[in-house]
């Protein structure tokens, strides 16, 4: 034998043994992704399961809402009309005022003590929301005013405050908030 066949022999024995090695910890990390991809699979199909409950879980509990609800209303709404009609008059105040209360950041007292004279209308309407209304003012200082009108404590009054703008900037304000 001579030289060169022995060192080719060590190179095939090397050669076969790394692609032993590269085999096995390919066919090895195979297995771990095989065995990750079932373990997520089980958990899956558990989420899924847990998932189901739930949801007919939420659709009795919602159904049974509903018909004690529907059960209850009889009792809720007086027999006589005079007190028939004054239920009805605050619940429509109400109803009203929750509604006037959704209309944006204007209906509570603390973007209100954000504003100051000076500011501009879209830093207004970025603070308090759109206004109700707008109207131009027959003042000679006063060119645009914002109203924000609506009913925010269920007493059957309209609270307002305003806005007051001239070259549109904050002239003067007032909160519906303040009292009056």
């Amino acid at each position: 034998m001579n030289l060169h066949s022995k060192s080719a022999g060590k190179y095939d024995f090397l050669f076969i043994s790394l692609v032993f090695l590269l085999s096995f910890s390919y066919v090895s990390a195979k297995d771990e992704t095989v065995i990750k991809l079932e373990a997520i699979e089980k958990r899956m199909a558990v989420l899924e399961q847990e998932n189901a409950k739930l949801t007919e879980r939420i659709q009795k509990l919602e159904k049974a809402g509903t018909e004690a609800i529907v059960e209850q209303l009889p009792g809720l709404i007086p027999k006589d009309e005079s007190d028939k009609k004054a239920f009805f008059d605050k619940f429509r105040r109400e109803f009203k005022s929750s509604q006037d209360q959704a209309r944006g950041p204007w209906t509570t007292p603390e973007p209100w003590t954000k504003i100051r004279k000076r500011m501009s209308e879209y830093s207004i309407r970025e603070t308090l929301g759109r206004p109700t209304r707008m109207r131009p003012s027959v003042k000679p200082s006063v060119e645009v005013v914002y109203l924000y009108t609506g009913d925010l404590n269920s007493d059957g009054v309209d609270e307002e405050g305003y806005v007051e703008f001239k070259d549109k900037r904050v002239v003067s304000f007032q909160s519906p908030h303040q009292s009056k």
